[in-house]
């Protein structure tokens, strides 16, 4: 295996013609479906550069700090995030979500947080344009909507739907 390109937060890699990107923060980053006295969701908007800096709504997410795990992680970046605190036992674990096997080899921890509006205590980081509290039965419009996309989001929605329904 060789390294072909690498920076502070990725690397590409070759090995037998075959090229991924590795993210050693990613393995034990996480992302978080919060849920605010039980009827509102916690969507951040945010620009992504490799989106256009188009604005865009998504759940709370980010890479873990060395030795940080995965529910810490959670919790850190849904207070950097967000401006609301929770606590790992306001935590629940939906799933693993691996974006794209093809070329990325990180998968991320998904969780929901149950949270009330007296866990708000702060203001979002720089990297968040704003947080907004969408209802839950909104949710799936927007998405059918097309205003969720991201892929992170996604799959905590399909990860918490299957959790309320019976299959």
């Amino acid at each position: 295996m060789k390294t072909l390109y690498e920076n502070p937060w990725f690397r590409v890699v070759a090995d037998n013609g075959y090229h991924w990107i590795e993210e050693d923060g990613a393995s034990q980053g996480a992302a978080v479906l919060a849920i605010v006295d039980q009827h509102e969701a916690l969507l951040v908007e945010v620009c992504r550069p490799a989106q256009g800096n188009r604005p865009a709504l998504e759940i709370p997410r980010g890479y873990a700090e060395p030795g940080e795990s995965s529910i810490d992680c959670a919790c850190r970046e849904l207070l950097e995030e967000t401006g609301y605190r929770a606590t790992p036992e306001q935590l629940t674990r939906l799933g693993r979500y691996r974006p794209n096997t093809a070329i990325l080899s990180s998968g991320v921890d998904l969780y929901l947080a149950r949270l009330t509006s007296q866990d708000a205590v702060g203001s979002h980081d720089h990297e968040v344009q704003a947080v907004h509290r969408v209802a839950i039965e909104q949710l799936l419009e927007r998405l059918l909507q097309g205003e969720l996309e991201d892929g992170f989001t996604l799959a905590a929605l399909a990860y918490w739907q299957a959790r309320q329904q019976p299959v």
